[in-house]
């Protein structure tokens, strides 16, 4: 499957600091393994160099906009794609895949509620996102592990992307405790893990 293909773009928010918080951007130098006939690697893996953005707390990077980082989470956008309807997506990030699934052109999303704990990153990210979706897209403040639903809302896809490392042991609970949690509110859920 070619990424020319698919609705990927990059972040392009300007760089900016709100207090734990990073917004930056850094370079990805041209592959040593550049020719793609003997490039054995997968094609999400085969991030192409230039500019690309982070958000980092600390020393810490919780999400980038590079294609790796999307191609882990084409399984919500195609869910989206399929279900249409209300998407729910706890964690804010670079909005990544808010943004592809909201630039799909064969996706019937009605709207997007994105769910983020942190204030600093809502200031970082949510008025770009929102300056492109403003009706299509809410951000909402809160944590994904107490967070309610409005009263009537129902969601066809939810998808939950809190962690800046899927690898870590602690997430796999954590992810039963959110696909549980919002069970009764979504049709399909979902969580970022990066691919075996």
């Amino acid at each position: 499957m070619s990424t020319s293909t698919l609705p990927y773009r990059k972040a392009n928010f300007p760089e900016g600091v709100s207090g734990e918080w990073v917004l930056e951007h850094f370079e990805v130098p041209p592959s040593p393994f550049a020719d793609p006939t003997i490039d054995t690697r997968p094609v999400w893996a085969r991030t192409p160099p230039g500019r690309y953005t982070r958000l980092r707390r600390g020393h810490e990077t919780f999400m980038t906009d590079m294609i790796d980082e999307w191609w882990t989470q084409l399984s919500a956008i195609e869910e989206a794609r399929l279900r249409g309807g209300r998407i729910l997506i706890t964690g804010l990030g670079l909005g990544l895949i808010a943004a592809a699934i909201l630039d799909h052109p064969e996706a019937s999303v009605e709207r997007i509620t994105i769910v983020e704990r942190s204030d600093d990153v809502m200031r970082l990210v949510a008025p770009h996102l929102l300056a492109r979706y403003a009706d299509r897209l809410e951000i909402v403040a809160g944590d994904a592990f107490t967070w309610t639903p409005p009263a009537g809302v129902h969601y066809s896809v939810g998808w939950h992307d809190i962690w800046p490392n899927p690898r870590d042991p602690a997430c796999r609970a954590e992810i039963e405790r959110l696909e549980a949690r919002y069970a009764p509110w979504c049709d399909w859920q979902g969580s970022w893990t990066l691919p075996e």
